[in-house]
């Protein structure tokens, strides 16, 4: 009987032994190192590593203070997918299958901050048709090519028909340009693209009035209006409403806001002046006006800006 169980523990033993070198056979090591785009190793980051071959399958490690981690695989016949992810760096994805039984297989992350990332997509997007184009015609804008930089946003607008902020851009442009029939026009096919674009409705409402369009001006205005309550503009078209009235005293806060909000808005600084005039306050009438040619030396108001200083 005890020979017996002696014998039935060896039979055991060698199943047992048989199973953990099955086991063994098909594992495999995996190492690495995840770092950014210094070479500074980024210590904490995860790595987690799932498999399309096993669908609960999820482990999660960590990389030390070098930025290394270690991980077996139990199963290394099946395909894995590591990813590695840190706070403030865009993740990065790898997909892994590595010889069974084998301990010496690396794999290394670099990661990027969002930033980096943001701008290698932004650098990936403008270099397809029509985004080149677009950022050709802002680098011309930038030159003070306007004309130059109308026909690259007219061909980024050919290419992709649907490319909001071209359209928008080429509005401000043609409006720039003197051409505010066209503006319109350009601001018009914005608008069906994009409803509530302000820039759009801004370049629409400003074209709509240098032609006359005084219906089409209320509408866009009253919607950029609604949009922006607190835009320098927004305020300035309410108290020019006022002042067309000839009602100085409800103008005067709005115009007040709106140098508040920005000091540097043109037609709030000369109708301030004016107003402060129509009040008499010389003194002060005189610095809004200097302010307001600082500002806008060649503005529509400049000739009447330095001939009411001439008598202040």
């Amino acid at each position: 009987m005890r020979t017996w169980i002696t014998r039935l523990s060896l039979v055991g033993a060698t199943c047992l032994f048989a199973a953990s070198a099955a086991l063994a056979a098909t594992q495999a090591r995996i190492e690495g190192a995840v770092e950014n785009s210094r070479q500074e190793p980024i210590a904490g980051a995860r790595i987690v590593i799932t498999s399309p071959e096993l669908s609960s399958f999820n482990k999660v490690v960590e990389t030390d203070t070098h930025g290394r981690y270690k991980v077996m695989i139990l199963d290394a016949t099946k395909h894995y997918v590591f990813r590695a992810e840190a706070p403030g760096y865009s993740p990065s994805e790898q997909s892994v299958k590595v010889q069974v039984g084998s301990m010496n297989n690396q794999v290394d992350f670099t990661l990027n901050s969002e930033k980096e990332a943001a701008a290698a997509q932004q650098k990936k997007m403008m270099a397809r048709p029509g985004y080149k184009e677009l950022d050709e015609a802002y680098a011309l804008l930038k030159e003070g090519k306007k004309a130059e930089a109308r026909d690259k946003l007219k061909e980024a607008v050919a290419i992709v028909p649907d490319m909001t902020q071209a359209w928008a851009t080429l509005a401000e442009v043609e409006y720039e340009l003197q051409d505010y029939k066209q503006s319109l026009e350009d601001a018009r096919a914005c608008l069906q693209l994009d409803e509530d674009s302000t820039s759009c409705l801004a370049s629409a409402a400003n074209a709509a009035a240098k032609v006359g369009d005084e219906e089409a001006y209320k509408t866009y205005m009253a919607h950029y209006q609604e949009l922006n309550p607190g835009d320098p503009a927004t305020l300035f078209n309410q108290a020019a409403e006022y002042l067309n009235a000839m009602d100085d005293e409800a103008a005067r806060p709005l115009l007040e806001e709106c140098l508040e909000v920005d000091p540097t808005f043109s037609k709030c600084l000369f109708e301030y002046g004016m107003l402060l005039l129509r009040t008499g306050d010389l003194q002060g009438a005189k610095q809004q006006l200097e302010k307001y040619l600082e500002v806008a030396p060649d503005g529509d108001d400049a000739a009447t800006a330095r001939e009411t200083i001439k008598y202040l």
